[in-house]
């Protein structure tokens, strides 16, 4: 049996669309409501904005700053994503459970907007182009979630690196950007060993793909990046 699905038109009506769209659909007097209900709050550089386990009674959106989102399974810890300026964090799962079945680390100087999670539930309820535009978000992300998560989990170290740095890259807006981690940072976030890390991204450089000093990184080459990616 084969079912055939009518896709014209699809893609030009449901496009990706960004947390901060979402809120474009609240009234005037729900913006105020948010706005009255919001405290603002601000991280440094490598502190833990949310330890898996806590409980979530506030919804999480970054104002500005860079975030990555780890989870541990099995005493295992993986990066499920990096996140910035105008983002939720850890939208998709807020509504499963009581608590946040992961964690966030602050990865530079990062301002958070914390909305109370019953009144961000009431906007839903009450508005049903926010709950439509949220429920398209969170689509959005898991679906780039999932594409991650299998792709690094199937590339050798060049190509996880490569991703990463492609990640950044695409964060920046810029070929030329300062690694807002360490190398075994780096390494965690490919999931890759230190001395993994380390050699490869000498032997980006020694090719002319990147140039590195130090922390700062520019990338040449994007196109022989994405080689790598595509064959690693």
């Amino acid at each position: 049996m084969t079912l055939e699905y009518q896709t014209d038109g699809y893609n030009s009506i449901y496009q990706p669309i960004n947390a901060k769209e979402c809120f474009d659909s609240l009234t005037h007097n729900q913006n105020n409501m948010v706005e009255k209900s919001t405290t603002i709050l601000r991280f440094t550089k490598g502190e833990t904005i949310i330890k898996q386990g806590f409980v979530a009674s506030h919804i999480l959106y970054i104002k500005k700053g860079l975030v990555k989102l780890d989870v541990t399974n099995d005493s295992k810890l993986s990066t499920l994503k990096l996140i910035s300026n105008n983002s939720f964090i850890g939208i998709i799962c807020s509504f499963a459970c009581k608590s946040f079945d992961f964690s966030a680390v602050a990865l530079e100087d990062t301002t958070i907007k914390m909305i109370d999670m019953k009144l961000f539930i009431s906007l839903i309820k009450e508005n049903g182009e926010f709950a439509l535009k949220l429920m398209r978000h969170m689509s959005s992300l898991t679906n780039t979630i999932m594409h991650r998560t299998s792709r690094l989990a199937g590339k050798n170290v060049e190509a996880s690196l490569a991703m990463i740095l492609q990640e950044f890259r695409e964060i920046y807006q810029n070929d030329n950007f300062t690694l807002p981690v360490t190398r075994v940072g780096l390494a965690s976030l490919a999931g890759c060993s230190k001395e993994s890390t380390i050699h490869t991204l000498t032997k980006f450089h020694k090719e002319d793909i990147i140039i590195l000093k130090d922390k700062q990184i520019t990338i040449v080459k994007p196109e022989s990046l994405d080689l790598i990616i595509k064959n690693g």
